[in-house]
């Protein structure tokens, strides 16, 4: 009896931290969004990077787990370099169609904050995914930054790429 109840337990507080962290998953997305919007090109890179290792250490601090800002930063671009040519294909895309004046720029900071909004989306989900799995014991903490741990991310967060494209569609 008192297993079930250690159980039930740690799902109620599982189901908690999820919802806090969706909660930070869908205020980084309209943030990432609206950055992605900035009207000069190539100028929202750096920002969204930012916010989207911002919001993996917001995810690590609901979940209680300390992987480190820069370790956080490797993770992310580790996790990028997994989305492929067409994620970056995307971006330089709309990033060039910024430079043209007027509609150009309009099209292509709508276009760049619907990028960033669902690759910040697929990013957030995929690491609450990675931390679920150290609260629930499958991988350690010291493991997150692993060859075993980016794999589980990258693995993720193409999952979560795909899902928000049948979303999209």
């Amino acid at each position: 009896m008192e297993n079930k109840l250690d159980e039930e337990l740690k799902r109620l507080e599982i189901t908690a931290l999820n919802e806090k962290a969706e909660n930070a998953v869908a205020v980084a997305v309209a943030a990432t969004a609206a950055t992605g919007a900035i009207p000069i090109p190539f100028a929202d890179a750096p920002i969204m990077i930012a916010e989207q290792v911002t919001l993996m250490a917001t995810i690590c601090g609901i979940y209680g787990i300390d992987v480190g800002k820069d370790g956080l930063k490797m993770l992310a671009t580790t996790t990028f370099g997994a989305s492929g040519a067409a994620i970056v294909g995307k971006t330089i895309a709309t990033n060039l169609l910024k430079l043209i004046p007027g509609t150009g720029t309009v099209a292509g900071g709508v276009i760049s904050a619907g990028t960033a909004g669902v690759v910040t989306l697929a990013m957030g989900k995929a690491f609450i995914e990675v931390c679920k799995m150290v609260k629930l014991g499958k991988l350690k903490e010291e493991d997150i930054l692993s060859s075993k741990g980016k794999k589980i991310m990258k693995n993720q967060f193409k999952e979560q790429v795909e899902k928000n494209k049948k979303i999209e569609r």
